[in-house]
């Protein structure tokens, strides 16, 4: 790429709007008692409701009318209300509302993916869950029979919606369709047993729920390839919608994806400079595949994952990096076997609220090595758990991560903030952690340097590929070689990675994209506070406003810099991807 020319590009963005209630606020309004107040926490209380107990659709094309329509409707009332009546965080509040709610309706009545997708349809998740979750016997039967009861219908309206013909697609939902029949047959036929007084009920609405799952998985294989073939990608247009409605972003897809190449070709250099540092005569692939035959004993990764959590939260305390002022804890534990089959590491899950000793504990569930694999599987399995990865991803998950991320929003005053959040944000402050650490000297050595900076390198290419794939800048094939020949991916992994773009389009950019926002807002906050910059403080303060889109969260920092009885004038966010 010619030098100047992405600061040529950006130089011609558009600003979003301005904050035009932070300029003036009229006496009384502060109090926010007001009718624009009262219609603002009303529409807050339902996005909350709705975001915590969503009830179970049978995926009629009717149930996805309905919910846009309620959308479309929540949108309409969102955007009567008088903004110039409202406080500044009440103002914030508005913005991430509407960016919400743009996102759905972006989803539902644009994207469309239960117009294309098969897997919308194979609702599996929740009967592992009843089966697998804690809890009484008879609580997790009723469960299970409401899912077994609604199946069937979800997968008729699935033959009934489904208007296109995805090769990928179809391809990945037979795969699923024959998972879900293996769990029907299996799990739910033996979890039935276990519950004698409803079992009868359970085998009946089972035997129901595989009838159809048989006849989706004809439909499948025989039908669904008779109708127009498709494309996955969403779309130029789509996606800038979302870049710039739900997202909040003021630059486009073309734009987007010129700042990931510059970017992905940054990292690279940096991966040579940190190579030849290491050994001059190795490139910097093949010290990668060292790092990664590095790793513990198999039976102790449940260990070792603890002991990096804890010393990432010793770094974080000691160093003074980010206040942490509630009791809390993480504890790595194995996955649950129901969930080990969604993905091949594992997964975080946060505290919703304390514990009966008052203690907010985090679990990081981690699929375990077992025994009886192939030679194979074991080998994979371990050097996508090396040392590097394990303590790079500490502080991406634990400290100061998901885990006190999570504790700063669980904790925040304004409902909306506390109920929904974004991955630009929460995903760009898992990965700044990684950067953080490596700043602030937590790495033991280079060699886990440039682990973590080809871990970055990932999460530079997800950007690369998540607007190629979806705007037609890269085919399927393009994408899978980026992440497997200049990333170092297997070439199953890579399709995999992939794969889960199609489901969710642009939620994976948020790693880098956030990332590279955070240490701009980090840059501008230190140079405004000047003498009074803390690390400390910066932290506090910006996890303290939310998990919202960047915009927004720049809007709620700098106000923290000046006296907000005051509410003094903040300036519009007009910057392109990490400046």
């Amino acid at each position: 790429m010619p030098a100047g020319k992405c600061s040529q590009q950006f130089s011609r963005l558009r600003l979003l709007p301005p904050l035009a209630v932070l300029l003036v606020v009229l006496p009384g309004i502060a109090s926010g008692d007001n009718d624009a107040s009262t219609a603002l926490d009303a529409i807050v209380d339902e996005l909350a409701a709705e975001r915590s107990s969503r009830q179970a659709s049978d995926l009629s094309r009717q149930s996805f009318d309905n919910e846009l329509g309620g959308i479309q409707g929540l949108l309409a009332r969102l955007r009567r209300i008088d903004r110039d009546a409202l406080t500044p965080d009440e103002d914030i509040d508005w913005r991430f509302a509407e960016s919400i709610l743009r996102g759905k309706e972006i989803q539902l009545g644009g994207i469309e993916a239960w117009k294309r997708d098969p897997r919308v349809y194979m609702q599996f998740r929740p009967i592992g869950r009843a089966i697998g979750r804690p809890g009484d016997l008879a609580g997790k039967a009723e469960e299970l029979i409401g899912v077994l009861r609604l199946l069937p219908a979800q997968l008729e309206n699935g033959r009934k919606n489904l208007e296109e013909y995805i090769p990928r697609f179809q391809e990945l939902s037979v795969f699923m369709a024959e998972g879900g029949l293996t769990m029907l047959n299996g799990e739910v036929v033996e979890f039935a047993g276990r519950v004698p007084d409803q079992r009868a009920v359970i085998l009946e609405l089972n035997d129901q729920a595989i009838a159809a799952l048989e006849g989706f998985h004809d439909f499948l294989e025989n039908e669904l390839p008779e109708k127009p073939e498709g494309s996955w990608a969403i779309g130029k247009e789509l996606y800038n919608q979302a870049l710039s409605d739900q997202y909040l972003l003021p630059y486009d897809a073309d734009e987007l994806y010129e700042f990931a190449v510059e970017k992905f070709d940054e990292t690279v250099r940096e991966l040579e400079d940190v190579a030849r540092r290491i050994d001059p005569d190795k490139t910097w692939q093949a010290l990668a595949v060292e790092v990664k035959n590095d790793y513990p004993s198999p039976h102790s990764m449940i260990e070792v994952h603890q002991q990096w959590v804890d010393r990432s939260r010793e770094h974080i305390l000691d160093n003074g990096l980010v206040p942490i002022p509630w009791p809390e804890t993480v504890t790595v534990v194995p996955r649950a076997e129901y969930l080990r089959k969604y993905s091949y590491y594992g997964n975080f899950s946060s505290a919703k609220e304390a514990n009966e000793e008052g203690v907010f504990a985090s679990e990081w569930m981690i699929n375990p090595f077992e025994d009886q694999w192939d030679e194979r599987t074991k080998q994979e399995y371990l050097v996508e758990h090396d040392y590097g990865v394990i303590i790079v991803t500490a502080p991406h998950e634990a400290y100061a991560g998901h885990h006190v991320q999570s504790l700063y929003q669980l904790h925040n005053p304004r409902k909306l903030r506390r109920a929904y959040g974004i991955p630009i944000f929460s995903e760009g402050w898992g990965l700044y952690n990684e950067q953080l650490m490596r700043e602030t000297g937590f790495f033991p050595d280079e060699r886990i340097v440039l682990r973590a900076l080809q871990l970055r390198l990932w999460r530079n290419a997800r950007v690369v590929w998540d607007v190629g794939i979806h705007t037609g800048k890269m085919s399927y094939e393009e994408a899978i070689d980026l992440l497997s020949e200049r990333v170092g991916f297997l070439r199953w992994a890579a399709q995999l990675e992939i794969d889960g773009s199609a489901q969710n389009p642009i939620y994976r950019i948020g790693y880098f994209l956030g990332m590279s926002e955070i240490l701009d807002m980090r840059e501008e906050y230190r140079q405004r506070a000047g003498d009074d910059f803390t690390l400390s403080l910066f932290h506090k303060n910006l996890l303290e406003v939310g998990n919202m889109p960047i915009a927004l969260m720049r809007d709620g920092l700098m106000l923290t810099l000046e006296e907000r009885a005051s509410r003094a004038a903040v300036q519009p966010y007009s910057g392109k991807p990490g400046r």
